[in-house]
């Protein structure tokens, strides 16, 4: 009995092996679990939950409205702001420079006058015809009035240039601004992805910033590995690897080496021996390509790295 057992056990492990090695072929594998990207969406703003248009499982695409939030005040700013900024572009009325330049053309036939009279007054009081005081007066009055007729020329030429350009700029950047808390209202997918999870329901207030939804992206799928130390040497970033799945045992799914990590992982307190630093591994991460929409978050995964020989030294 206990050698037909141990006949069959042999049997057992020679096919194990066989089958790693016909697998494997002239590369070194090993296992890991597939994981994806994940986005966790929301509005900066907030708002109360007006429209869901999206359920759980749906195969979302880039900018497609998940859901709507309420924004009837933000509407009547935008108004407000836009009539505000159109009446700032369109300047003055034609009627208020018009009353501009006729105040000032009026001043200024005035200031002619007086000008006349403070030269005429100058005249008499070297003639001692007139007082000192009359002269004074009427010098007094010519300077009030051209005083005047360059203020009324000054608010002419402000009506004529229109509008500061600064105040154009900042009247821009209000209704920028509340556009921008508009376009939030709406939230919508980032890109291709699939709605895993959907945290609120039409009625709720949302603070500014809350999630509201996960995304999964199905074609941000990758699997992290360990691998001893003496394999590094093998392996390169961006190279190509082969990965397979339980699911698709005889096909072999395509993969790039992403990230290698730096610092080992599992390692001893105290490495003092050969055999200790073989227990050593580091961890690369495997960006897979998914475009036949196979592969699953969740599945365990054979990375082969053919770069790796059977028995690396």
């Amino acid at each position: 009995m206990d050698r037909k057992f141990f006949f069959i056990f042999w049997l057992l492990i020679a096919g194990f092996w066989g089958t790693s090695c016909s697998r494997n072929s002239n590369s070194q594998a090993v296992s890991g679990t597939i994981d994806v990207d994940t986005v966790h969406v929301a509005s900066r703003y907030g708002g109360r939950v007006q429209k869901i248009f999206v359920q759980e499982g749906d195969a979302l695409k880039p900018g497609q409205v998940i859901m709507e939030l309420d924004a009837a005040e933000l509407e009547a700013r935008r108004n407000e702001a836009a009539a505000l900024l159109a009446e700032l572009e369109a300047g003055p009325r034609k009627e208020e420079i018009e009353t501009a330049k006729n105040e000032w053309e009026a001043q200024k036939a005035d200031l002619e006058f007086a000008l006349a009279d403070s030269k005429r007054a100058e005249e008499l009081f070297a003639n001692n015809t007139i007082s000192k005081t009359e002269r004074d007066r009427t010098v007094s009055r010519a300077e009030a009035l051209q005083k005047s007729v360059a203020a009324a020329k000054s608010r002419y030429d402000l009506l004529v240039a229109g509008t500061r350009p600064e105040r154009l700029a900042q009247a821009r950047a209000q209704l920028a601004a509340i556009d921008t808390q508009i376009k939030e209202m709406k939230i919508v997918a980032p890109g291709d992805s699939v709605l895993e999870v959907l945290s609120v329901k039409v009625g709720d207030v949302l603070a500014p910033n809350r999630e509201v939804a996960t995304l999964i992206l199905p074609q941000h799928l990758w699997v992290r590995v360990y691998v001893p130390e003496p394999w590094l040497g093998h392996i390169k970033l961006n190279e190509a690897v082969k990965v397979r799945v339980d699911s698709f045992p005889n096909k072999d799914f395509e993969g790039i080496v992403e990230q290698i990590n730096r610092s080992a992982e599992f390692t001893p307190r105290n490495v003092q021996t050969v055999e200790e630093r073989i227990k050593q591994v580091f961890g690369i991460k495997v960006r897979l390509k998914n475009e036949e929409d196979k592969l699953r978050a969740g599945m365990s995964a054979d990375v082969m790295f053919p770069g790796v020989p059977a028995k690396p030294k």
